[in-house]
């Protein structure tokens, strides 16, 4: 499309654009989109509360700079997988088990040991 075929909003919107655009080349500011599954939420929400953030964009970049300063050994530990405590549901942990039941039948050299059972020799 032409030039003169842009309406005035759309150039403005172009400009607009093209001005972010130099402003985040000079300051190197580049996007960077972070994924996190939702059961982080409600923790990160407390934690920006307890410590006075209230921006996400400001605890990922803290978070980011720390890690990046920290020495080797440091940054291993920050770094180092934490399981979150997760226990499922009754409803979850019920067709959970009845899915299980349904695998176990469809191979007939697997078998199921009752938890509460031990094998006696």
């Amino acid at each position: 499309m032409a030039e003169e075929e842009l309406t005035a909003e759309a150039k403005k919107q172009r400009r607009k654009r093209e001005k972010e655009a130099a402003r985040n080349a000079a300051l190197a500011v580049e996007k960077f989109t972070v994924e996190v599954a939702g059961v982080f939420k409600a923790d990160l929400k407390r934690l920006m509360k307890q410590h006075g953030f209230n921006n996400q964009q400001e605890v990922f970049q803290n978070l980011l700079r720390n890690v990046i300063a920290a020495d080797f050994e440091t940054a291993r530990l920050m770094l180092k997988c934490v399981t979150t405590p997760y226990e499922p549901s009754e409803k979850v942990s019920r067709a959970f088990y009845e899915k299980s039941m349904v695998e176990l039948g469809t191979d007939p050299g697997d078998e199921y040991v009752h938890p509460g059972r031990h094998y006696q020799n």
